[in-house]
């Protein structure tokens, strides 16, 4: 019995530190680099925005995340911007009142599909700054 006991203080910790290195890597902003579908087919890759020289209207074209320190988010959907809040449970991720799984995150990588869609929609970000 008190082996069970220590093993699940033990585990518990540990999942606790992962799930703040979780946060720790999401705080940030993040810019959207490859949305793809269920169907191989259906992959479309987005080009980077890497260039000083363009104009504002193709930056705003652009589809970002922001997720900040104190639960909120701020959303840029190709020009329509959103302030919403977010939670992250174990690997699932709740932004408004949607549930996304994180394939993988990273230092300056992000991917996430939606969680009981009827596609297996993923979208995947690369941090900006």
């Amino acid at each position: 019995m008190r082996i069970l006991i220590i093993l699940t203080l033990i585990f518990g910790i540990n999942s606790c530190k992962a799930q703040s290195e979780y946060k720790d890597k999401l705080i940030g902003k993040w810019i959207l680099i490859a949305e793809t579908d269920s169907f191989d087919e259906d992959i479309e890759p987005l080009t980077e925005n890497n260039s000083e020289s363009e104009s504002d209207s193709k930056t705003e074209l652009e589809s970002t995340l922001t997720f900040n320190i104190d639960k909120s988010i701020f959303i840029n959907q190709q020009g329509n911007e959103y302030n919403s809040t977010y939670k992250l449970t174990d690997s699932i991720l709740t932004i408004g009142n949607r549930n996304y799984i994180i394939v993988e995150i990273a230092k300056n990588k992000l991917i996430y599909k939606n969680k009981g869609g009827l596609f297996d929609k993923r979208y995947e970000y690369k941090k900006v700054e």
